[in-house]
């Protein structure tokens, strides 16, 4: 999986591309909690985003946990119909801010 990082003045957008998956997901946790450390508000397109695997719901679901402890907010925007079914059926979207 590849991110793209675009750091606004507000928050901090990060694009998903590809697959996060079990191979992917820990280097994207990784990345993550360096990105919260900087800005408390973190927005993921996921517009690009393919599929997510179990391993990636958790590390969003890590990232929500961080945002939310500091008082920031975490976005999930353009996701695919894909993720989304993924999403609906785990209940992650009654948990997270989802737009499109």
């Amino acid at each position: 999986m590849e991110t793209n990082i675009i750091k606004g003045d507000n928050n901090i957008i990060v694009q998903l591309i590809g697959r996060l998956d079990t191979a992917s997901a820990p280097e994207f946790s990784d990345e993550i909690e360096d990105i919260i450390q900087e800005k408390n508000d973190v927005v993921f397109d996921c517009e690009k985003l393919e599929y997510i695997a179990s391993s990636g719901l958790r590390a969003l679901l890590q990232a929500h946990k961080s945002l939310t402890a500091v008082g920031g907010t975490l976005k999930l925007i353009n996701i695919q119909p894909t993720v989304q079914s993924v999403l609906d059926m785990t209940g992650f979207s009654l948990i997270m801010n989802l737009e499109g």
